[in-house]
């Protein structure tokens, strides 16, 4: 890597910026008015200065030529450009080649510059064509019936609510309290059932604590738990058999001592068994008549 490299900042293979052939507008320019730039009317502008800017002169392409490839001063007749030597003569054509060269590219890039304004303005004119297409204009219903600021700065800015809306709001707030405490309470006794549960299991004297060190470092022993009815033909892990079950460690759970307490469970077995009955009825009814 060249040191040239080190004020494009280190990266090789950048090309310079691209400098402009007419540092001077070709062509008049035309410049907005603004009303915020300037010296107000009741204001003297200083000696010397004018109130409006002023524009740039214009150099014109006809003017840059004349002014830089100027044509001799004698013009050289078919016999006399022969009668000169080779070296003069090979002068002459090469001044002539450049400045016909010269002059192609100054006229190219006038043309470029005025394709290049067309392409803009036409650029421009199809977005602001697509800009107003895209804008939908309110219609007279809207305008009349759309609030506005001042409409919302001469009330209230929050609207009071109704008596119909405060009894749904107390209503709403009611029923989330009393389901809170319902799932408080009901938490409450699924893990007092589950200390009861685990009482039994509680070293208590001496001779219990004894007993547990003994069955625990005896070799071979096995403690197997109580399984649950409904666990016992399956061979369930205890997590998969008490989300299944309903069961807490294999135990009966808080769900089914609820129906025993309130006798669902009685009148369940209860129904059940008619249904057996009358199945077992309708069975040897049918062996009968065949």
């Amino acid at each position: 890597m060249g040191k040239g490299a080190l004020k494009f900042g280190g990266k090789s293979g950048v090309l310079p910026v691209v400098r402009q052939i007419f540092k001077q507008p070709i062509k008049p320019v035309e410049r907005k008015i603004d009303p915020n730039v300037g010296y107000a009317e009741n204001v003297l502008q200083p000696k010397g200065t004018s109130r409006e800017q002023k524009l740039p002169p214009v150099y014109t392409v006809n003017d840059r030529i004349a002014n830089t490839v100027k044509l001799p001063k004698k013009e050289l007749a078919t016999g006399e450009l022969e009668s000169l030597n080779a070296k003069q003569r090979e002068k002459i054509e090469k001044s002539q080649l450049r400045r016909r060269y010269f002059i192609e590219s100054l006229t190219k890039e006038e043309q470029k510059l005025e394709t290049d304004k067309i392409k803009e303005e036409r650029i421009k004119a199809l977005k602001e064509a697509k800009e107003k297409a895209n804008i939908v204009e309110e219609t007279p219903a809207a305008k009349l019936t759309l609030p506005t600021i001042a409409k919302y700065l001469d009330g209230p800015l929050m609207r009071n609510r109704t008596p119909e809306e405060k009894d749904l709001l107390n209503a709403k707030r009611k029923a989330n309290r009393l389901n809170r405490e319902y799932n408080t309470k009901l938490n409450a006794a699924s893990n007092l059932l589950k200390l009861y549960y685990s009482a039994e299991n509680f070293i208590t004297t001496e001779t219990d604590l004894k007993k547990a060190v003994e069955d625990a470092f005896k070799p071979g022993n096995e403690i197997i738990a109580l399984i649950n009815p409904e666990q016992k033909t399956h061979n369930y892990n205890d997590k998969i058999g008490d989300a299944l079950f309903g069961t807490m460690n294999a135990r009966p759970g808080l769900p089914r001592i609820i129906e025993h307490m309130s006798g669902e469970h009685a009148e369940f077995h209860k129904k059940v068994q008619e249904a057996d009955r009358l199945r077992k009825e309708q069975q040897r009814d049918e062996q009968l008549s065949n």
